[in-house]
């Protein structure tokens, strides 16, 4: 509609413009005569290229324009900003672990603006998992403790359905764990009328896209089930050791005197001596006796250093300490809860006596120290005992876990004093 003339609206109370005439528009349709021959006119002069000298970091820096990184309040904007002047490896590690736990790839990639998609996905898996086409921060880079296995239980079964009924993760962790919060909030929401937790969101382009990123993640998450299953068994079974242990007054199964009280310190049952021990023994499946000590002292510098859970980490950190400070013998006691001695290396126990990493215990215990296997062995003994064939995964998976390739190619039992 046009208005022309002397016409205004009546609710118009600029009086200075009454003598000003109104100009009268015609509305021109795409495709009409004069629409196309101004688009022509548009197109028909070559452009000057714009000149665009700036940085990416400085480019960024003026759009994210982010308060001072001496306050405490330090927005994404920020992070951003400060993260493009870091390796990609390091910026990856610190905004998953600082900034943001569950992420999209292409937000992600804005972190890496130089990269290509190729290097960029070449450096995802190790600081985080795919979950349901989102990008989880890994549980190792925030928990160096239990919680790590107890939030991969839960990140596990989010890639199998897209909830999680609100009794099962009151099984896997109790509602008064004081962590229980710290790690739910970032990865799911509380529906309460289902009574369930549903994974925070997803990214079904991510899956299209990229089918072989996916393969190949589902493939590390398939070898992680079995790492995840293993350690929650070594958990329990040291759990139900443990109070076999300190149960006042049972003949058969009693302590052993030298796990008692006494004048070398407190009672070396304890679920929390017991914890640290499974601890050391989650991450590196073959310790020697002067690993395990160094290991203990590092948790407890650990424990003692975060704050956010008190007590318990404060009692876990004393519990390593006093473990580090135990005679060999009265130490080693401790460990045969949860690994094996094999010629004074010790490896972790497998809950399931069909497993390929027993096969390896029990030939490596068969013959000397630093004596060597073949595959041909262990394939032998596995079809033997296990009355199977085992698969490839399998197989590397438990070679990786406790050996080392020697130069003509075969195993030997690793030394466990890697870091």
């Amino acid at each position: 509609m046009c208005l022309q003339g002397d016409e205004r609206p009546e609710d118009s109370k600029d009086h200075t413009e009454d003598s000003q005439p109104w100009i009268s528009l015609t509305y021109q349709p795409t495709g009409s005569n004069i629409a196309s021959k101004y688009h022509d006119k548009m197109i028909s002069n070559e452009g000057v290229p714009i000149d665009f000298t700036m940085s990416n970091s400085d480019y960024v820096m003026s759009l994210c324009p982010g308060v001072s990184t001496s306050s405490k309040h330090i927005n994404k904007y920020q992070a951003i900003r400060e993260m493009l002047l870091l390796p990609l490896e390091e910026r990856l590690k610190k905004w998953f672990t600082e900034v943001s736990e569950v992420n999209k790839y292409d937000a992600l990639k804005h972190l890496a603006p130089t990269y290509s998609e190729e290097e960029i996905l070449k450096v995802l898996p190790e600081y985080a998992y795919l979950v349901r086409g989102l990008w989880v921060c890994k549980s190792s880079l925030l928990f160096d403790d239990g919680y790590a296995s107890k939030r991969d239980r839960i990140l596990l079964e989010f890639t199998k359905r897209e909830s999680i009924p609100e009794k099962i993760l009151q099984v896997w962790i109790k509602p008064d764990d004081l962590r229980r919060k710290r790690i739910l909030v970032p990865l799911c929401k509380r529906r309460g009328v289902l009574k369930d937790y549903k994974f925070i969101s997803s990214d079904l382009s991510f899956l299209k896209r990229y089918p072989h990123i996916v393969n190949e993640q589902e493939s590390a998450w398939s070898t992680h089930e079995m790492t995840i299953r293993e350690s929650l068994e070594v958990s329990n079974k040291v759990a139900r050791n443990t109070r076999n242990l300190t149960r006042p007054n049972v003949a058969s199964k009693g302590p052993n005197p030298n796990m008692s009280k006494g004048r070398d310190g407190p009672a070396q049952g304890s679920d929390d001596h017991a914890t640290v021990l499974g601890t050391v023994f989650t991450a590196n499946k073959v310790r020697s006796m002067q690993a395990v000590v160094r290991d203990l002292r590092q948790l407890a510098a650990k424990y003692a250093s975060n704050r956010k859970d008190g007590s318990k980490l404060q009692a876990l950190s004393k519990a390593a300490k006093d473990c580090a400070s135990l005679p060999h013998d009265k130490l080693k006691q401790l460990i045969s809860l949860v690994a094996v001695d094999v010629h004074d290396v010790y490896v972790a126990k497998h809950e399931e006596k069909s497993s390929i990493r027993n096969i390896l215990i029990a030939l490596f215990r068969k013959k000397e120290p630093n004596a060597t296997l073949t595959k041909q062995e262990i394939l032998a003994s596995a079809a033997k005992y296990l009355k199977r064939e085992i698969t490839d995964k399998e197989y590397h998976q438990a070679v990786t876990e406790v050996c080392i390739s020697t130069e003509d190619g075969h195993l030997v039992l690793k030394s466990g004093d890697e870091p």
